[in-house]
């Protein structure tokens, strides 16, 4: 019965930093786009605080999965993709989060874009491992 919690959990609580993360992307394009504009600082403030919120949620997706998995960190099969994109989206997740947390608005727009295109790469992971993670679902091995 406390595994079915668990994977409740997980499933729930997947899909919050998934979002997150793409619409942070979406916010922060849209930033560098504006780049100068008066609302493009606007865009800047969303994305930071919609990603942050993102990565507070993984860390609840991360705990469900691993207690799912009882602490298997790679596993086989679909499971092992999941976890091979799984593990980097959540460490640059992370990282990103919180470097643009102690940075604020103290970005140079050469600093914004590297870290939109580091960004860009976080959500091709995101993506990769929510596929993977469907491709469970759907019992594929």
């Amino acid at each position: 019965m406390l595994s079915d919690f668990w994977a409740k959990l997980h499933g729930a609580s997947t899909h919050f930093p998934i979002a997150m993360v793409f619409g942070a992307c979406a916010f922060d394009l849209l930033s560098v786009v504006a780049w100068g504009k008066p609302w493009a600082r606007d865009a800047n403030v969303a994305g930071t605080y919609t990603l942050t919120l993102g990565a507070l949620g993984g860390i609840l997706a991360v705990v469900s999965g691993l207690d799912l998995t009882k602490g298997e960190m790679w596993g086989g099969g679909a499971l092992r993709w999941h976890h091979l994109f799984v593990w980097p989206a959540f460490t640059l997740m992370m990282a990103i989060a919180g470097w643009r947390l102690v940075v604020r608005d103290k970005l140079t727009r050469r600093s914004y874009v590297i870290y939109v295109t580091v960004e860009l790469v976080l959500t091709g992971l995101t993506a990769a491992a929510g596929y993977w993670g469907g491709e469970m679902l759907q019992g594929v091995s």
